[in-house]
């Protein structure tokens, strides 16, 4: 069975937080789990704000160590672990005792223990810290863990230059995936790509050819109700002999959907690698940096005369310099893997996110700049909002 899945953007912008864009975070909601990637500063509140369940998170994902990227983990895991939590107090024991797995670069481990422990902070749930290291970060031993960790892996760059994460419980015996690779940024970044398991064929096709052979089905296999075929054949995926013969096939399996989440970047090159689907459903790339009519009108303030109007190369070499991305480039690498739906998000603090026709016409402004360099693919591109949901279908 398909499951449904969703992303939901809990904060959509860059650097300082906005009246209408919090730090980044990204909810990634998946049979019944969420997953989240980046936990900027009061992403807790934004869980409330929105209608999803701080309980539901089982794994988060840090993409590097910008303060607008981690700066509120610490305080989501007290929130969300807290017995005394409302939504954590129909929990089993069990599900309490299950650790929050936590991914991402150094040193996350050693800043998360300091900041729980010097803040006397106590969980209801144990948590563990997964290190991906680079080349030349040092190795943080599980040594002097705070009360509620437990030791994480140290993750290292295998022979093709990527990290391959371990996954425990759910998704492990699910069949999910969760690979990441360096990215390029003005720090150490990573860019993730989650793969979920194959799911069953289509079977619509068969049902003819079930109810053609139904009367002999019934007579000569004793199958009272020989539609129960379909299920055995999703769940064992093996070939039935019906009685004149026939062999009746299982469908082939759908392949999983695909989601790449980038943290910031200039160049995300290392991650094409890693996509293994011909049309990966979703990328989410950041624009933090366009040329749109509000940055000609602040330009033209900020600058002495004679006036020399910015152009698309020189946001693109700034937006280079800053470690970051234009929406152009965003589409460019978009187009490079074949992504069917490209998603913007991580927006200056310039750029409103709210409902006013001035940050509209601004935001459609750089949707367009990306349509534009996606092939003019207009229903395919999209810009994030804090608190908006978007649905990944399953399209095969």
């Amino acid at each position: 069975m398909v499951v449904a899945l969703d992303i939901t953007f809990l904060g959509t912008g860059s650097a300082q937080p906005s009246a209408t864009r919090n730090h980044q975070a990204i909810a990634l909601r998946t049979d019944g789990e969420i997953w989240l990637f980046d936990c900027g500063e009061a992403t807790q509140h934004q869980f409330q704000k929105s209608k999803l369940k701080m309980g539901k998170i089982t794994r988060i994902f840090i993409t590097h160590m910008h303060g607008d990227h981690c700066f509120g983990l610490a305080p989501l895991l007290c929130s969300m672990t807290d017995n005394l939590n409302p939504a954590n107090q129909n929990n089993s024991q069990d599900e309490q005792r299950i650790p929050i797995d936590i991914y991402g670069p150094s040193p996350l481990r050693s800043w998360l223990r300091t900041t729980l422990t010097s803040t006397y902070s106590n969980l209801g749930r144990p948590y563990r810290v997964h290190e991906l290291l680079f080349k030349d970060d040092p190795v943080d031993q599980n040594l002097s863990l705070h009360n509620n960790e437990l030791p994480g892996e140290n993750i290292h760059l295998n022979s093709d230059h990527v990290f391959a994460l371990p996954l425990f419980h759910s998704a492990l015996e699910k069949g999910y995936r969760v690979q990441a690779a360096p990215i390029l940024h003005s720090i150490s970044s990573l860019g993730y790509v989650i793969t979920e398991p194959d799911s069953p064929g289509k079977l619509n096709a068969l049902i003819p050819i079930i109810k053609k052979h139904a009367a002999a089905l019934k007579e000569q296999h004793h199958l009272s109700n020989p539609m129960t075929l379909l299920g055995d054949l999703q769940r064992t995926n093996q070939p039935y002999t019906l009685p004149d013969g026939t062999q009746l096939l299982p469908p082939p399996r759908r392949p999983g959907r695909q989601i790449v989440i980038l943290g910031d970047t200039y160049d995300p090159s290392a991650v094409a690698k890693i996509v293994t689907s011909e049309n990966p459903a979703v990328l989410v790339h950041e624009a933090t940096n366009a040329l749109t009519k509000l940055d000609f009108m602040i330009e033209k303030q900020n600058k002495r005369t004679p006036y020399s109007p910015p152009t698309f190369e020189d946001v693109e070499k700034r937006a280079k310099e800053h470690g970051h991305s234009t929406p152009q480039m965003a589409a460019a690498f978009a187009k490079r893997i074949n992504c069917q739906k490209l998603i913007l998000t991580h927006f200056s603090a310039r750029y409103r996110g709210d409902d006013s026709p001035e940050a509209k016409e601004v935001m459609e402004e750089i949707r367009n700049l990306a349509v534009a360099a996606f092939d003019n693919r207009d229903q395919d591109v999209f810009c994030a909002r804090d608190l908006w949901t978007f649905d990944v279908k399953m399209t095969s």
